[in-house]
């Protein structure tokens, strides 16, 4: 047995353990963070092994699950490009779990922290997959711990009908997803199938490329299939929607990178025509709707339509540059959203209510959370120097090479991107100090607050300022059999 094999479990054991302590015992919180922070250290263990001490592409364990005339393994694997999906999960996870702190009452801090463990554990999963049984597998188990946290742990009418509507439309999809991959294996005999080049008839490559399609739509989500996100975001507590929304939005992007393109690359240049139309909706609508809205979460939730759109531009527009490129534009998104998601939580805790007409002038009173919230509200609107830009840039760039005039209608969102993204900021912080009757004098973050937003923030300059590092080093080979249009 290698670290990789237990990797993914080491997030759901911590959430074991804290189970076992009496309610109330302060190793509730210290158990789960302790078990975030090994995970963490475990993935930047394996980053280094490829990034810095010259180690193997791929780190790699496969274990034989079922032998027969069908065949699955436990097959896990961080590669140069699952790599960044791991490091942001793990990344993510230890601000939202230590941010966690603040919500839900002492008597059910175990099963909120336990659930927001496991669910990283899925994530981790997913992530690390290699076999396509058990990427299934993980992909419906992620919807657990989500649904139980909406339903059961928030107290609210509205959250238990987010809860399931979340539950309904990802539960569908992922039917769908097991349709494609059921009618995928009954051709190649195997679930493990990524590496290898099957003959599958161009008819129902088509299909089933189109099953994955929607499954990860959903998920990401896109438009149409986008109904379930903003009450999930708008309800979930802030450590939670930070991990949907900084983490689970990309596992279908994931797919597509991972399972989808490289498998099906005829049926995708196939379908390239109506998946950038639903890109390009998904960019302009989730802008519009973002700058309709008065609540925070709301808002907020509508730019990840937007800004995930993008990525779907770039998949889709086959250019080299804006592949490598979708993968900088998760990475940034996760940080920007995991950031302003925590943060928004913050301000919530404090003036009770998330309508951007009911308190303002926040900056009076906490300057140290202003700054933090200028710094991610500069990176949502794509600020040249922090990593909003450099994904937003160079998507741009690499897919005005192939779809120019999908791209060029694009550029409408960014603009839009500003007027929102100033919008949230001066409309909390700026302006006359006023909040609802009975909030608290203290407006300032704390210092365990301000430790945990810091690192996101931290990070969001860094892949600004240094691109290249994620660029230059995903791994072309995911894409390299991908025609390009120019080739065609």
């Amino acid at each position: 047995m290698q670290l990789i094999d237990v990797f993914p479990l080491v997030p759901f054991a911590f959430g074991l353990l804290t189970l076992l302590v009496p309610r109330g015992n302060q190793w509730v919180r210290i158990l789960p963070i302790l078990g975030a922070v090994l995970t963490l250290g475990m993935s930047l263990g394996f980053a280094a092994g490829y990034f810095v001490l010259g180690g193997t592409a791929t780190t790699s364990s496969i274990h034989p699950w079922i032998v027969g005339p069908w065949t699955a393994a436990y097959h896990v694997r961080v590669d140069a490009t699952s790599i960044w999906f791991v490091l942001l999960t793990t990344f993510v996870a230890v601000p939202a779990i230590w941010a966690a702190w603040s919500y839900g009452d002492a008597q059910r801090q175990r099963g909120f922290m336990f659930l927001l463990l496991t669910f990283e554990s899925t994530l981790l999963g997913l992530f690390t997959a290699a076999d396509l049984l058990v990427f299934y597998v993980y992909w419906d188990l992620m919807l657990i711990p989500v649904f139980v946290l909406l339903a059961g742990y928030t107290g609210s009418p509205d959250a238990r009908r987010a809860a399931w509507a979340y539950l309904i439309y990802n539960g569908a999809g992922g039917l769908v997803l097991l349709l494609g991959v059921v009618g995928l294996v009954v051709v190649t005999h195997t679930f493990e199938v990524l590496g290898s080049t099957f003959a599958v008839a161009p008819a129902l490559q088509w299909w089933l490329f189109g099953a994955f399609a929607i499954a990860f739509l959903v998920k990401t989500p896109a438009f149409p299939f986008h109904a379930w996100m903003p009450p999930t975001y708008t309800h979930s507590p802030p450590p939670l929607v930070a991990m949907i929304s900084g983490i689970q939005s990309k596992a279908g992007l994931y797919g597509f990178i991972v399972f989808a393109l490289p498998l099906f690359p005829d049926a995708a240049h196939a379908w390239a025509p109506l998946m950038l139309g639903i890109a390009l909706v998904s960019i302009l609508y989730g802008a519009f709707a973002a700058l309709a809205q008065t609540d925070m979460k709301t808002l907020v939730a509508y730019t990840s339509l937007s800004h995930l759109g993008l990525v779907l531009l770039a998949l889709f527009a086959f250019d080299i540059t804006s592949l490598q490129a979708s993968v900088l534009m998760i990475v940034s998104h996760g940080l920007i959203s995991a950031a302003l998601f925590i943060m928004l939580g913050f301000i919530e805790e404090r003036v009770g209510t998330r309508d951007l007409f009911a308190f303002g002038g926040l900056a009076a009173k906490a300057p140290r959370l202003q700054a933090l919230m200028l710094i991610a509200a500069m990176a949502l609107l794509g600020l040249p120097g922090l990593s909003g830009f450099a994904g937003e840039f160079l998507i741009l760039v690499g897919s005005w090479q192939t779809q120019p005039v999908v791209t060029a209608i694009s550029l409408l969102a960014i603009v839009i991107a500003s007027v929102y993204a100033l919008r949230l900021y001066q409309a909390a912080m700026h302006g006359e100090y006023r909040v609802p009757a009975g909030a608290p004098a203290a407006m300032e973050l704390r210092p365990r607050e301000l430790l945990v937003v810091a690192p996101l923030l931290a990070a969001i300059i860094f892949f600004g300022v240094w691109p290249a590092v994620v660029t230059s080093r995903t791994s072309p080979p995911i894409f390299g059999h991908l025609r390009s249009y120019e080739t065609r």
